[in-house]
């Protein structure tokens, strides 16, 4: 008894272990169960689901700005052969998101497991402050198992909310601009800034800003100067899409005349923006240019061809005034010589002032010929650009002011309008003014709070106030222009014959 006692006086003992050297089994035993409890449950059975596919995200910064970038990466990992799979995009109430390029695949190991990963990237822009909250994403797909029947995958996640700053207070520029590099170029003047007068000159700027949609991009200020006749071309804007985000690019050109001699002066240029690489803000500049500009060389067809006429008329009347004096000088007191100058000097100048009259009309003929011909050919693009700009004003688009410009400037090609605020003081319609001025400030303005730009105003829930406006200035009679003369062919200050 003793004996069976001592066999079982350990609870070891009372399970079979005889002895000490029979508890290590056991010690194993517990010990293996101790470390599977502690384990993950992908780990503890590798058949399951969970692990043979998962979502990874991540992002570039922890918070940002309002309308900042944000990149976004989406990695997807899975085991199998997948049948068929769909991976849900990223989706916010309050942000815009912008797919940089297709997807890439890779093979990666994760512990001792190989996977195929496929990764995304977007660029993501929140439109107000606060927070940001993304949807989450969804993966659904399908393989063929070991027993031959097709098994489902499923995984998801969700990115954890970020927070959004407002605009800071000590931003100084009229459009926000948040971006990790911006530049402004110029070219296309000459670089010793000497000109002449007449000469057609073309000015090309060039705004790049990282991080940024090029809609985002404010337009350039008008590049007006005493002295100056300037016509722009339509802005330029593109985008260029890489896995590092946006890079958006705006041009502009601009045919410049200048019509004056002397010093001619281009305001400088300039865009602030913010830097979100130091927190702070910049400004992009393009300094101001002093052009000097000589009296122009050429003279135009009109005078070269009255400058040989007047020349033979001055040349007469200094040989009949010589011999009319040589007469007087053999004769005395004879009256009848100084009575034959007269008629032959009246004759001559009755012949200069017939060719210089018959040069004149002439030359009068050929400009009307040519104008005639220019309006001619500007009715078609008149009727497509009319109905362009109906379009444009239906749709709120921002191109509106510039297609208005361009369309009133055929209408009254000798008022030179290069501004849509010209258009709007030359017509005097309050409704015109007012309905431009609210689609510039929706656009670009920022004096006013975000969420008041999504409230309810004239343009975005009434286009039809501008096309009305529109179609009221199409309406009214050629004569209410100031100046309803044909359009001249040359500028007036170097048109020697509007002189």
């Amino acid at each position: 008894m003793v004996e069976q006692h001592r066999k079982f006086s350990t609870p070891l003992q009372r399970h079979g272990y005889a002895d000490y050297s029979d508890c290590r089994g056991f010690g194993r035993f517990l010990i293996i169960a101790l470390c599977l409890l502690a384990l993950p449950a992908w780990a503890q059975n590798p058949t399951e689901d969970v692990r043979k596919s998962f979502i990874e995200l991540s992002t570039d910064k922890a918070e940002l700005y309002v309308q900042e970038q944000l990149l976004l990466t989406v990695q997807l990992y899975f085991s199998n052969e997948l049948i068929r799979g769909e991976l849900s995009e990223p989706a916010s109430n309050n942000a815009v998101i912008e797919s940089l390029g297709p997807q890439q695949e890779y093979s990666r190991v994760r512990g001792d497991q190989s996977y195929r990963m496929i990764e995304r990237r977007y660029a993501v822009y929140p439109q107000a402050p606060g927070q940001l909250s993304l949807a989450p994403l969804e993966f659904e797909g399908s393989f063929r198992g070991a027993n031959g029947r097709l098994q489902t995958l499923r995984s998801s996640e969700q990115l954890f909310d970020l927070p959004v700053k407002d605009i800071p207070p000590q931003f100084s520029g009229s459009v926000w601009l948040p971006a990790t590099g911006l530049t402004l170029e110029e070219s296309g003047l000459p670089s010793d800034n000497r000109v002449t007068s007449g000469a057609n000159l073309t000015r090309q700027l060039t705004l790049r800003a990282s991080g940024l949609p090029d809609a985002t991009l404010p337009p350039f200020p008008a590049q007006t100067a005493p002295g100056l006749r300037t016509y722009p071309e339509p802005a330029k804007r593109a985008t260029d899409i890489s896995t590092d985000g946006l890079m958006s690019i705006l041009q502009q050109a601009s045919a410049l005349v200048p019509v004056q001699a002397g010093e001619l002066r281009l305001p400088e240029v300039r865009v602030p923006w913010w830097d979100t690489a130091s927190d702070s803000e910049k400004v992009a500049i393009i300094p101001e240019r002093v052009l000097v500009v000589a009296p122009g060389s050429g003279i135009n067809t009109q005078a070269q061809a009255q400058a040989p006429a007047v020349a033979a008329i001055d040349e007469t009347l200094n040989n009949v005034v010589s011999d009319a004096d040589s007469e007087s000088d053999m004769n005395g007191q004879n009256t009848t010589g100084g009575g034959a100058f007269w008629p032959w000097l009246a004759l001559f100048m009755a012949v200069g002032w017939g060719i210089t009259a018959g040069l004149f009309w002439r030359a009068k003929r050929s400009r009307y010929r040519a104008n005639e011909a220019a309006e001619s050919n500007l009715g078609p693009d008149d009727s497509g650009l009319y109905k362009e700009l109906l379009a444009a004003a239906g749709n709120n688009n921002p191109d509106t002011p510039r297609l208005l410009l361009r369309w009133m400037n055929l209408q009254y090609p000798d008022q030179g309008f290069q501004s849509w605020r010209q258009v709007a003081e030359f017509c005097h319609l309050p409704p015109l003014t007012d309905a431009l001025t609210k689609l510039e400030q929706q656009r670009y303005g920022t004096e006013q709070p975000l969420e008041d730009k999504t409230s309810e105003n004239k343009v975005s829930n009434n286009p039809t106030q501008l096309q009305q406006a529109i179609r009221e200035l199409e309406r009214r009679p050629a004569s209410q222009a100031a100046n309803n003369d044909l359009s001249p062919l040359y500028p007036p200050a170097i048109d020697a014959s509007r002189q």
